[in-house]
């Protein structure tokens, strides 16, 4: 896996958390994370696209994956997702996969969010309501629903819904992660402080949180 690939699998969801820290009870200065975050995911991208490029790639992306996927395959919907969010990612950031490592990446990506989120409720406790995420979602469409970044645009364009709709179905899983998200980040900062920790920003609690996940699921493998 590319090290840019990393890098979106921790930061593009962490975007969305910008916009509804400020909705939240997270006030203290050690739970900052848009700087960080925004340099992070935007600083280094290659190409500048319209909303009519994102429009494309969305539409291309469901071409490609429709013809190769059977319809029978379960979990469809959400593998789907992050196809279409690597093949633009793909072309943001000038990365060269083929169709099958784009297939493989998506099912990696969606194994690690499931298992992000198993990892919240089984080691601390954290679960999320459907009301939490749809006020989740709802908050973030009226937050952009006046200064929508182009990719939103283009990306509902080319999944034929509205921007609502966008925010509310195919971006419902970001929003339930920055719930989730919210939830860890004191239970984090705690148990960090115990330890004597120095940094306690929201990207390297993070980081910390990214590797139990990673060492959760070597552990589920064995």
């Amino acid at each position: 896996m590319s090290e840019r690939l990393l890098i979106f699998m921790f930061y593009i969801p962490l975007f969305f958390l910008l916009v509804s820290c400020n909705n939240g009870t997270l006030e203290s200065s050690e739970y900052n994370t848009e700087e960080d975050t925004v340099e992070v995911v935007f600083e280094e991208q290659q190409n500048s696209l319209t909303a009519q490029n994102y429009k494309e790639l969305t539409e291309e992306s469901i071409i490609l994956y429709e013809a190769k996927t059977p319809l029978y395959i379960t979990n469809r919907y959400d593998k789907k997702k992050w196809f279409i969010r690597l093949y633009i990612q793909m072309h943001e950031y000038n990365e060269n996969w083929t169709i099958d490592e784009l297939f493989d990446l998506a099912e990696e990506r969606y194994e690690y969010e499931k298992a992000w989120k198993d990892y919240a409720m089984k080691e601390y406790s954290v679960s999320v309501s459907e009301e939490e995420i749809e006020s989740q979602s709802s908050y973030n469409y009226n937050i952009y629903q006046d200064n929508l970044p182009p990719s939103v645009r283009g990306m509902s364009d080319g999944l034929d819904l509205s921007v609502e709709e966008f925010m509310l179905e195919f971006d419902r899983d970001h929003a339930e992660r920055s719930v989730i998200w919210k939830k860890l980040m004191p239970l984090l900062l705690e148990e960090h402080q115990d330890q004597g920790n120095q940094r306690l920003d929201g990207v390297y609690l993070g980081q910390i949180y990214e590797d139990e996940v990673s060492d959760y699921m070597e552990d589920e493998i064995r």
